[in-house]
């Protein structure tokens, strides 16, 4: 009886152990290829919008002066500029708000990072970033961490300012 017992904790803790690297390894995806000079917004798993430097030149655009601690020891500070995460998607797919929960920013290497709803309507909390102390972001092909990058106001270390940024998912 106790075997029994054992064996049925083990092969659940198994298959939880086994959705979890599911789960993350569905965040990871590779989803086709990404194009690292262009931001792509998805709500619902629906494409929704392309945006490219001009298109986020054309919006409201904001300052924030903010050191992105690195724990590799590669820290960006500066004044950086950009566009609020909430002006962008809301220029981009109106209407994004009515069933998210949160949104998902990834890179061209297919880093993620993820904020809830609240963060994301913060406001002034979290910005695309294209320029910094009024230079345009180098894109990685330079060397850089552009041509876009999140830059969070509320973050005390940098491990959710995805550089290299192409795509924004509301879930």
């Amino acid at each position: 009886m106790k075997k029994r017992k054992a064996a049925l904790i083990i092969a659940g803790v198994l298959i939880i152990l086994v959705a979890a690297i599911a789960w993350l390894a569905w965040l990871n995806r590779a989803g086709g290829e990404l194009d690292a000079n262009q931001i792509e917004i998805y709500v619902q798993g629906e494409a929704a919008a392309a945006l490219t430097l001009a298109d986020l030149q054309t919006l409201p655009m904001m300052e924030l002066d903010k050191e992105i601690v690195s724990s590799s020891g590669d820290n960006q500070a500066g004044l950086f500029r950009g566009v609020a995460l909430v002006a962008l998607l809301d220029a981009a797919a109106p209407g994004w708000q009515v069933d998210a929960t949160s949104v998902v920013c990834r890179a061209s290497d297919n880093f993620t990072s993820g904020f809830d709803l609240d963060e994301v309507l913060t406001k002034g909390n979290i910005m695309v970033a294209y320029a910094l102390d009024g230079q345009l972001l180098p894109g990685q092909e330079d060397g850089g961490k552009g041509p876009f990058r999140l830059v969070i106001r509320d973050d005390e270390f940098g491990n959710r300012s995805t550089f290299w940024l192409c795509r924004i998912e509301v879930q």
